[in-house]
């Protein structure tokens, strides 16, 4: 499985941007560019502000710049790809329980499943999660991570191999964590509401001394909800524990060492509604009716099962534990060289006992289920090296980003379940619970994986023309392999190995300061792992965008946005090939593609200094080899959110000074349910309000969430197994800073 370089338009492109071509004349030469951070006086090491992410430059929900696209902050005027920034306003204001709770109000991104952070990006499934540009291994947590740690979330849109190497091609989010600072700064937080939420956290950094800082992030949740679900039998508990500690070995060098300890258990659930036949075709679209009877096949006025109905059992839970460190070597051993060397060790141990649905009986009354427990050991190390140097030559400034990574991964998962023993069908109309001993359990799984990846990339940034004109281009090179051995049958598997090249580059004009036009190529590739019958490999699947946009900055930042389109294709996919004969003998075609086209918007407006909101909206067409739409994939999404602060000293308000108001609104259109569309899932619209109110060191927040619709539907898995969205969620929460 292996792709060599190809001597194409990308090829010659970077040797161009490799040589430093100075075509420009010496009077267009450029000073060092302004840093993209400024902390606060005191906070940081003003020599490694380029490690820091801070809020400073945050106006309202609008964020100037992110770390994600290239290791180190960048501005995202001055960046040719798409990228989405939630910063920690955003999320205090809405008091996100977990990421969802923020990432829905980003164009085009759809929640994709109940596993925690687990997103659709521009119709593609995000699954591997990244903190600090490094995988985080969590990825089975119906809970997903905890918002609290985390200083913003960045959403960069279409493939990003260059620093992400294989993962999904719509795009990745990375979290960015909190970190120690320099001056003493603490907040405690006690977080009430209806479902029996309870939560509690801290958050206190500090330095010891004149070269070491500390800082102690923990949280605690109890609620009896799952996924903002009030399910019969939910139930979510969790901590979550963050020591940092950051030692400044120099004026230019620090080490910062972080840690991660968590424990969770929660109720396992499997889609809290049903939805059955007869299904009614409404504008081309095979959509959810409302007002049926239960002869006609309906429970509700939606045709779906009551709101709290769940196909499990009581003393189904799934339970998590994850410990996890990382040392960051940080160091500015020159003015405009950047050095990160780090490392990440995590240890993530997830179990599952829980009733699965298989079916519906031929009855169309009774749900078929089956007991299982899946325990799963998944064991990540990383290292790499992060290096970014600006290269200041006579009529043109170079950054150039090289980044190298090594990843092992060790998973053991373990299947045990109970087939000669079946649970009784669960009545529909009467559900009647009881917990399942299981009398003749017996392991029917237990598979041993073993997987690497080390890769290297390349990039070049080079302004011209007083930053006028920019130019990207780089390439990386992958070498990755894996192999599954059943231990249970004692029969090892066969060591797949691959290679893989991907591009980037891509152009800005800056006719102005405040506004940029941008394209952007960019690659990813995902592995085809297995081979032809004659033993030859596959080819990886390879993610490609052509995309073009504008983006703003008016103002300091008070009217920043971006509008691009795109266009998307996944190559190299499998299909049988055309010839029976070989079909049979298992060859298969690398030929099929997917495709999607879409416009993108996403604009603040800070109209000043107390008022700003955000307005967004996507439209996409994605188009499968099948000519079928993907599962779970709107073909419109829009979204608004505002707030407003009173700052009033005089008159007759001046008894609301430092209360903030506010709210947002997602719109999603109708989604397939299945991959062969046999119907949709109906659009719907949700909204959240939120007021706070500040009092010295006191803030006191009151947060609705959805309280639009009742009854919406949130994703789905097949006619069986409906989502629905988040049920009306009341939370109080006082904070005091310190």
């Amino acid at each position: 499985m292996k792709t060599k370089p190809r001597l194409t338009p990308r090829l010659v492109c970077l040797l161009v941007l490799g040589c430093g071509v100075t075509f420009v004349s010496p009077g267009f030469a450029q000073s060092t560019p302004k840093p993209t951070t400024s902390p606060t006086a005191g906070d940081e090491a003003v020599k490694l502000k380029e490690f820091v992410v801070t809020d400073s430059e945050d106006v309202g929900y609008s964020t100037p710049n992110a770390v994600g696209v290239g290791r180190f902050p960048t501005a995202l005027i001055d960046t040719p790809q798409t990228i989405n920034v939630l910063n920690r306003q955003f999320m205090d204001d809405f008091q996100a329980a977990e990421l969802f709770d923020v990432l829905k109000y980003v164009a085009a991104v759809s929640i994709e499943s109940n596993v925690g952070d687990s997103v659709q990006v521009r119709g593609y499934t995000v699954r591997d999660q990244y903190t600090d540009g490094v995988v985080d291994n969590q990825n089975q947590s119906q809970m997903g991570a905890e918002p609290f740690q985390f200083e913003r979330i960045e959403v960069m849109k279409g493939p990003s191999a260059l620093v992400y190497g294989s993962t999904a091609i719509g795009g990745v989010t990375n979290r960015v964590r909190k970190t120690p600072l320099w001056k003493p700064k603490g907040e405690l937080g006690l977080t009430i509401g209806n479902h029996n939420q309870i939560k509690t956290d801290f958050d206190y950094t500090r330095p010891l001394g004149k070269s070491v800082s500390v800082r102690l992030i923990a949280t605690y949740r109890n609620e009896d909800i799952v996924n903002n679900v009030a399910a019969r039998f939910a139930y979510a508990r969790r901590y979550n524990i963050n020591p940092m500690f950051t030692w400044r070995v120099s004026a230019n060098t620090q080490l910062r060492i972080v840690g991660e300890f968590l424990h969770e258990k929660s109720f396992k659930h499997w889609g809290e509604n049903g939805m059955f036949q007869p299904f009614v075709p409404v504008k081309g679209y095979t959509v959810v009716p409302k007002g049926l009877t239960q002869a006609q096949g309906g429970f509700t006025t939606w045709g779906l099962l009551p709101r709290d109905f769940t196909f499990s059992e009581q003393q189904a839970h799934v339970r998590n534990d994850k410990q996890a460190g990382s040392i960051y070597y940080e160091m500015q051993p020159m003015k405009d060289l950047m050095v990160r060397i780090f490392g990440t060790v995590s240890f993530w141990d997830h179990f599952v006992e829980d009733v699965i649905p298989v079916g519906m009986a031929a009855n169309n009354r009774e749900m078929t289920r089956l007991w299982r427990t899946i325990g799963n050991d998944d064991f990540y190390v990383t290292g790499g090296l992060d290096s970014s140097y600006r290269l200041n030559l006579p009529g043109n400034d170079h950054r150039l980003l090289f980044v190298t990574q090594y990843t092992t991964r060790r998973l053991w998962q373990e299947i045990v379940q109970d087939t000669a023993n079946p649970i009784p069908n669960l009545n529909l109309f009467n559900p009647v619970y009881a917990p399942f001993t299981p009398k003749t359990p017996r392991q029917t799984n237990y598979q041993f994986t073993n997987a690497g990846n080390h890769n290297f990339s390349f990039q070049d940034h080079v302004k011209f023309l007083q930053e006028k004109f920019q130019v990207v281009g780089g390439a990386r090179f992958d070498k990755f392999n894996t192999r599954t051995d059943n231990v249970l049958t004692r029969v090892n598997g066969r060591t797949n190995f691959g290679e893989a090249w991907t591009y980037k580059y891509g152009a800005i004009i800056k006719p102005t300061k405040s506004g940029s036009l941008f394209y952007n190529h960019s690659e990813t590739y995902a592995p085809n792992f297995g081979s032809q019958p004659d033993g030859t490999a596959f080819e990886p699947q390879l993610g490609v965008i052509e995309e073009v946009g504008f983006k703003l900055a008016l103002f300091e930042g008070r009217v920043a946005g971006t509008i691009s389109m795109y266009d998307l294709q996944l190559q190299n996919l499998l299909t049988a090939d055309p010839d029976p004969v070989r079909a049979a003998q298992g060859w298969r075609i690398q030929i099929a593609k997917q495709q999607t086209k879409g416009v993108e918007l996403d604009i603040f407006f800070n109209v000043t200094r107390n008022w700003s909101f955000n307005v967004g909206g996507a439209k996409m067409d994605v188009t499968l080899p099948s000519g079928l739409y993907p599962r779970g994939s709107p073909r419109s999404t829009a979204n608004f959110n505002t707030r407003y602060k009173f700052s009033s000293s005089e008159g007759p308000l001046k008894f609301i000074k430092g209360v903030t108001i506010g709210g947002g609104v997602m719109h999603k259109g109708p989604a397939p349910v299945d991959a062969i569309n046999s119907y949709y899932l109906p659009k719907y619209t949700v909204g959240d309000i939120f007021a706070n109110y500040t009092w010295g060191k006191y803030r006191f927040a009151l947060n609705v969430n959805n309280f639009t619709d009742k009854w919406y539907l949130a994703r789905a898995v097949s006619k069986e197994q409906v989502f629905q969205g988040s049920d009306r969620i009341i939370k109080f929460r006082l904070t005091r800073t310190f």
